[in-house]
């Protein structure tokens, strides 16, 4: 009969080694749980709570509309009021000429009225930006070698507004001149441009709501979510519980985050829907991880100012504020360069800027930069965010 095999027992620093990679698997596990349990919980209050839900999503929405439809849903139309005094063909021409001048979205002018009277009356109520008269001699002084003369009144509150509105109207006459007298013209302008179509204002604002929208959704959420524990009086919980802070810290960052993201969504759905808003299905990767890592750095911060002030009613205006400023004043509303030189200063140093540059550049140009010093930039700002927001927490609890 055979005998049975022998046993030999088991190495101790096998067996070490699997017990210290249980223990690290349930101890990874449970962080893994209790950040999962902060998370739930604050996205639970903040679907419960209407104001917490509504206001990071209502500040680019609203601005959005207020906005594109106010400044850009239109083109580029100005009113103005056409009276055609003349009868021959040289007024006749000249007028086709305004009417039909144009930008590559729309027509430069919105002929209202062709009655000199009403025209007066609108003109001085501030209904229209300017009137155009083409006096009777107009063709008599053209077939004499003469320069006719043309008389406007503008309503000039605005400067940059009757600025726009002089140069379109030279425009016109000095199309109507090279189309009189093709060889005449002293200088003739080929214009290439970057992009084979422009891209209305309205959608340039709408996309720059939906980068707001990652920026306010994450700060003004993580900010809520940290005061709401003093507003609740439930810090002294927090406090006590058997959970290490750093647990609670990204927690609370997930499901800000995660808020963040639902807004976002929503705000790119109206922008998508209303506004045109169309991105090559190429760029979407770079701005996905521009906006994620954008996002945590909002959040992070968003948690340090919230530990920092403790209260819902001065973290919810002062981040709203801040925001909507910075859509003004960091190339939201109109781009960088065209911004004037103190504002563009003061963007250098400011972090917003760069957010809205970097991913208006990655949906926009025809051949955008490299998006990874702007990665690795944002890379940088959510590392600093998250360890500011930790290092508040952890002072303030």
């Amino acid at each position: 009969m055979a005998a049975a095999p022998r046993l030999h027992p088991p190495d101790r620093r096998t067996v070490k080694q699997t017990m210290m990679q249980s223990s690290q698997t349930r101890r990874i596990s449970g962080h893994l749980d209790r950040v999962g349990a902060v998370a739930r919980k604050d996205l639970r209050q903040w679907a419960r709570d209407r104001q917490a839900l509504a206001g990071p999503m209502l500040i680019p929405l609203v601005l959005m509309f207020l906005c594109g439809i106010l400044f850009g849903f239109g083109g580029d139309e100005w009113n103005i009021g056409l009276v055609n005094e003349g009868e021959g063909p040289h007024a006749a021409a000249f007028e086709a000429e305004v009417r039909g001048l144009r930008s590559n979205i729309s027509p430069y002018f919105r002929v209202v009225t062709t009655d000199a009277e009403r025209a007066e009356q609108l003109v001085a109520a501030g209904r229209l930006h300017l009137v155009v008269t083409i006096p009777a001699d107009f063709d008599e002084r053209v077939e004499a070698g003469q320069t006719p003369v043309l008389h406007t009144r503008t309503y000039n509150i605005n400067t940059d507004m009757m600025k726009n509105a002089r140069l379109r109207l030279s425009r016109a006459i000095q199309d109507y001149a090279a189309a009189q007298a093709p060889g005449a013209a002293p200088v003739t302008v080929i214009q290439t441009t970057t992009r084979s179509d422009d891209v209305w204002r309205r959608t340039f604002i709408g996309h720059s709501a939906v980068i707001l929208a990652v920026m306010v959704g994450s700060a003004l959420n993580a900010a809520i979510m940290v005061a709401r524990e003093w507003e609740h009086r439930t810090v002294k919980e927090v406090r006590l519980a058997p959970r290490p802070l750093g647990d609670v810290t990204a927690g609370t960052l997930v499901a800000a985050v995660i808020a963040g993201g639902i807004s976002t969504l929503v705000t790119l759905a109206v922008a998508a829907a209303v506004f045109g808003v169309r991105i090559p299905m190429g760029r979407l990767p770079a701005l996905a991880a521009l906006a994620a890592l954008t996002s945590l750095a909002c959040a992070g911060f968003g948690v340090a100012i919230g530990a920092w002030l403790r209260d819902y009613r001065t973290v919810q205006p002062l981040l709203m504020i801040t925001f909507a400023g910075s859509f003004f004043a960091s190339g939201g509303f109109s781009s960088l360069a065209t911004l004037p030189r103190a504002v563009q200063t003061f963007d250098r140093f400011w972090p917003p800027a760069y957010v809205f540059e970097t991913m208006q550049a990655q949906a926009w140009m025809t051949a955008p930069p490299s998006a990874m010093p702007a990665l690795t930039g944002c890379a940088v700002a959510a590392a600093v965010g998250v360890g500011l927001g930790a290092w508040a927490l952890r002072r303030r609890l």
